[in-house]
């Protein structure tokens, strides 16, 4: 059903067009450039009305992080992760590449930010569970988690470029070098291509995982 518009012709603000304007803003001018009173200017309204759908800020990041992740398509559902726990897992962090392929400027907002809300913890709950399932507990499982967080989260960093010099070697280092590094020459070109590689790392990982599960 189709809002009817307001008084001075707008129609009525909703959560789905703040997230809207919201990503937009976001894709333009990065995590930095979306505050409250952008947000609000760029709807049209005055930062308070935002509140009365959102209560901080931080809600709004994370309605955005969401519809990114919704653009790339589902994970594999939880439920499935009694048959394939690994292949499971391994979905989460596909759609957040291809949501990051999309959107550049969104990796600190799946990074670089604590979770304060209900719907961030949601995400965090997820690939918990998903390691609860396969038979993580305690310590094993915080272990995991981590390992799985540090590995994925340093894979983004590094896609979006913000990873140094191990983004990858330049052509006038490598013309300095000579032949003082020949495998760093040669693979050069491919060691800053992270667009693949991702998924077969994570595998490796969690099988390792579970290789030591119970141990």
């Amino acid at each position: 059903m189709t809002p009817h518009p307001n008084k001075e012709g707008r129609e009525p603000l909703n959560r789905e067009k703040i997230v809207e304007s919201a990503v937009k803003i976001l894709d333009a001018e990065g995590v930095e450039g979306l505050s409250m009173r952008r947000l609000a200017a760029a709807l049209g309204v005055e930062a308070m009305a935002l509140y009365h759908h959102f209560p901080n800020k931080d809600a709004i990041l994370d309605g955005v992080a969401a519809r990114i992740i919704e653009e790339t398509g589902p994970a594999i559902p939880l439920a499935e992760a009694e048959a394939d726990w690994k292949a499971v897992m391994l979905s989460g962090p596909a759609s957040a590449g291809r949501a990051l392929e999309a959107h550049p400027n969104a990796g600190w907002l799946f990074l670089g930010r604590q979770y304060s809300t209900t719907e961030s913890l949601q995400m965090l709950e997820a690939p918990l569970q998903i390691l609860h399932t396969a038979g993580f507990r305690g310590q094993q499982l915080v272990d995991a988690a981590h390992a799985v967080f540090a590995y994925t989260a340093g894979w983004y960093i590094l896609t979006s470029g913000e990873g140094g010099s191990w983004s990858g070697p330049s052509d006038e280092a490598i013309d300095v070098a000579g032949e003082a590094a020949p495998l760093a020459a040669s693979l050069a070109p491919q060691l800053r291509d992270w667009s693949h590689g991702m998924e077969e790392g994570l595998r490796a990982l969690l099988e390792g995982l579970e290789a030591r599960l119970g141990k």
